[in-house]
């Protein structure tokens, strides 16, 4: 359960609106509680006091102390029922209940001085054994002037306990109700969002293979619909907006390798030329190599642009072993230009649904990068594996690096971490943008670790093949293979492309290797890699 999530938040904000209902609730219920009980009391001790008035002590004088003591003590019983009760005439005491002294409770025989000024009131006294005692002071005066004070006293300890256990109830319920109706609020709001749940994951998908996907239009006639109805019409204008853009980019790429072509077929015949200056011939060169750059920039920004369209690519069964043991073949000059030594761990079988030629594209791009920013003497580390149902190409080296704060912005289009250092090497920033279109292309992902100084590790993992695929595929392969046999005269075909393209031991090349099987080409791996990738974009 997110905290953050949006149900969380109502569940909290309901809870907490309950919450201080129940406390506002509870206080209420014990103050209106605790007012009737104690003016229950109240008012029974006054009415016991005015009683004891008019029957007993109005009569006093007639019949005498003893007679008010029975009489007391046959109509109220206040030991046994818990009543304190004590006369006063003239300031002298008249009658005590036996339960006063016990109590010790104003043992004197005189009443205080401050009763026999007061009005009719309330007291609370505090005894040891007993309690709380509330006591109701009733003065009186005879017809015949008389002074007379009549108190009468009930313990509330009762009535504490009746107010204690309603507190203890209600600390105890509260939590409770306050959980359940968490746990039920919670709950019974998945019905509701359900729909939203629906729109998110509806809306998660969207662009991922295409973007003419539309949410569900929710008939609830409410928020709801109009949401959901807003958010089509947004992604129509977002689709427009995207749509113009491709086709200008892919517009533009177009119209511009025309002229691109024209100035570098009217500047190369110049080269030739001996009677133009040297300083002449070095601006015809530097023109060509920035004619060569734009070119560069154009095809990749024309690759990117139909990748981008999201047209269904074809998908057959590659191996991705044999694929990359053949690109390290083909780029052993680029490391030998540069004195490194490219270690290939292709051993075994890994078969990816993809596009051959697109594939080849992304191994070239990262052994290029690898290279590029590889110092001389350094090595390079390619490797194909299986991790859990995916084919993973990793390619690791231990160049420059890259910063921590460009690493989030490598895959933008034209982002260069070094400017100056891309450029001089030939980088146009879109190497690793067209990695990321054709591994998004092929339902595939592609990741980054580096460290400045350290080196880089990067990961291109592709969705396996299953084994009906792999094995329709070999067969296809291995029929291919007999037909073009079977064809006098026919060409010698590629070891690779023959059977299952498999390789079964594990190879590594270095600059060494290169140099002893191929004599001849030193320095030219400057010139073999602009006609590789030229000859790839081609194919692309």
């Amino acid at each position: 359960m997110k905290l953050a999530s949006l149900r969380v938040r109502v569940t909290s904000w309901y809870c907490g609106l309950l919450a201080i209902t129940l406390v506002i609730f509870g206080a209420a219920v014990w103050l209106g509680l605790r007012n009737y009980l104690i003016t229950t009391v109240e008012q029974t001790l006054r009415d016991e006091s005015n009683n004891m008035i008019d029957q007993f002590v109005a009569h006093v004088d007639e019949k005498g102390a003893k007679w008010l003591a029975g009489e007391i003590q046959e109509s109220y019983a206040p030991e046994g029922a818990g009543r304190y009760i004590r006369i006063f005439r003239e300031g002298k005491v008249l009658y005590q209940s036996g339960n006063m002294q016990a109590e010790g409770i104003d043992p004197s025989d005189s009443a205080p001085p401050d009763l026999l000024h007061r009005k009719a009131s309330y007291q609370r006294i505090e005894t040891a054994s007993a309690g709380p005692i509330l006591f109701f002071t009733n003065p009186w005066a005879s017809p015949s002037g008389i002074h007379f004070i009549v108190q009468a006293g009930a313990p509330t300890q009762q009535v504490d306990r009746i107010l204690r256990s309603l507190l203890i109830a209600l600390s105890i319920l509260t939590p409770l109700i306050l959980a359940g109706a968490a746990i039920g609020g919670y709950l019974l709001m998945n019905v509701p969002f359900r729909p939203v749940v629906a729109l998110t994951r509806q809306a998660e998908q969207i662009g991922t293979h295409a973007l003419g996907e539309r949410l569900p239009v929710i008939p609830t006639g409410d928020e709801l619909e109009r949401l959901s109805i807003s958010l089509n019409r947004m992604i129509d204008r977002l689709e427009d907006a995207l749509a113009h853009n491709q086709r200008f980019s892919a517009d533009v790429s177009h119209e511009l390798r025309t002229p691109l072509t024209i100035l570098r077929g009217e500047l190369e015949p110049l080269v030739d030329n001996q009677e133009l200056s040297p300083m002449a011939l070095d601006a015809i060169g530097s023109a060509l190599e920035e004619i060569d750059r734009m070119s560069d920039i154009v095809e990749n920004l024309l690759v990117i642009s139909k990748l981008d369209f999201r047209n269904p690519l074809p998908r057959t069964p590659v191996n991705l072993n044999a694929l990359a043991l053949s690109t390290v073949e083909q780029l052993q000059l680029l490391a030998e230009d540069k004195q490194l030594a490219i270690h290939a761990s292709v051993a075994g079988e890994t078969w990816v649904p993809g596009d051959r030629v697109r594939l080849q594209q992304v191994i070239v791009n990262l052994l290029d990068n690898a290279i590029k920013y590889t110092s001389a003497g350094g090595d390079i580390w390619l490797a194909v594996s299986t991790q859990h149902s995916d084919g993973v190409i990793e390619i690791r080296d231990n160049g420059i690096g890259i910063p921590a704060e460009c690493l989030p912005f490598v895959f933008d289009r034209f982002y260069r971490a070094d400017k100056a250092r891309s450029r001089e090497s030939g980088g146009t920033g879109l190497g690793l943008s067209i990695v990321k279109a054709i591994c998004a292309a092929f339902d595939g992902t592609v990741s980054i670790q580096s460290r400045e100084g350290v080196g880089t590790v990067v990961q291109a993992a592709f969705p396996l093949c299953t084994p009906a695929e792999v094995a329709e595929s070999k067969q296809s392969s291995q029929k291919a293979a007999l037909k073009h046999l079977a064809v006098p005269g026919d060409v010698e075909t590629d070891a690779h492309d023959i059977g299952s393209e498999s390789v079964s031991t594990p190879v590594e090349f270095s600059h060494e290797r290169v140099r002893s099987s191929t004599p001849g080409l030193h320095g030219a791996g400057s010139h073999y890699q602009k006609s590789f990738l030229a000859s790839l974009q081609g194919l692309l």
